[in-house]
C-alpha cells in the first residue's frame, strides 16, 4: 500500500528579476500538481532577498505584510484538501 503524506500548505515568493525565479515558480506548480495547496506570489521587479536588500522600502513593507498576512492565516486551520 503506497504511503501518502499530508503535505502543509506552502508559500512560494520570488522576485521577477531573481535568477531562480523559474526554479520558483515550477516548484510551485509542482506542488499544485502533487494536488497540493501553494500560494505563489512574484514580485515586480524585485530581486533576491527583495525584502531585506531592496531599495524600495514600499515593495519590502508589501512584500513583509503579504507574508504576515499569509502565515497568521495559515495559523487559523488547516487549509490542506
Amino acid at each position: 500500500m503506497p504511503q501518502t503524506f499530508r503535505l502543509c500548505p506552502a508559500r512560494v515568493e520570488v522576485g521577477s528579476a531573481e535568477i531562480f525565479r523559474d526554479e520558483d515558480v515550477a516548484y510551485a506548480d509542482a506542488i499544485r500538481q502533487a494536488g497540493r495547496q501553494a500560494e505563489l506570489r512574484v514580485w515586480p521587479g524585485a530581486h533576491h532577498g527583495l525584502d531585506t536588500l531592496t531599495p524600495d522600502p514600499a515593495l519590502s513593507r508589501d512584500a513583509g505584510e503579504a507574508r504576515t498576512r499569509w502565515l497568521l492565516g495559515a495559523e487559523a486551520g488547516p487549509r490542506m484538501p
